[in-house]
């Protein structure tokens, strides 16, 4: 007899958006990412630095989608990186020389990674960090993560 299984699972976005003139850096964005009406997202209100995808959870998450809309034909870099411990509470920052690039594309305009070309688990003390290159035009990018739990009853 096979054991029953039962999942738990909670999928919560982070959506940035980088005004016109600016790009994303890899850095947590200034401001709280305060939850949508519906509870599933985080949105940062627009501004010119962002780009680090940060859930602060204490258990490993699955990250299965990242979209990126560059506005206008640009370069993207796409990482799972490690974050420093000592900064974790404070301003979350990625350690020098641990990164690891899921995706990279020149002269794109749009960037999609679903469960079909990535699906990643991100451990505590790690994050998703996107840079990209100057844009004439406003940029946006959301990353979707999962809090996914099995369990033998």
């Amino acid at each position: 007899m096979a054991t029953p299984r039962l999942a738990s699972s909670t999928s919560t976005a982070i959506q940035q958006r980088i005004n016109a003139g600016s790009f994303f850096t890899g850095v947590l964005p200034a401001g709280d990412s305060p939850l949508d009406a519906g509870n599933a997202i985080y949105k940062y209100v627009a501004g010119t630095l962002g780009g680090l995808f940060f859930w602060n959870v204490r258990e490993p998450i699955i990250c299965s989608e990242i979209h990126l809309d560059l506005g206008a034909s640009g370069d993207a870099t796409i990482s799972l990186v490690n974050l420093d411990p000592a900064t974790i509470d404070t301003a979350p920052a990625p350690l020098s020389g641990e990164e690891i690039i899921v995706e990279q594309a020149t002269g794109v305009r749009f960037m999609a990674l679903d469960e079909a070309r990535f699906k990643t688990v991100i451990l505590p003390y790690q994050a998703i960090k996107i840079v990209t290159a100057v844009s004439a035009a406003a940029q946006i990018a959301q990353v979707v993560a999962s809090l996914e739990r099995t369990y033998v009853r």
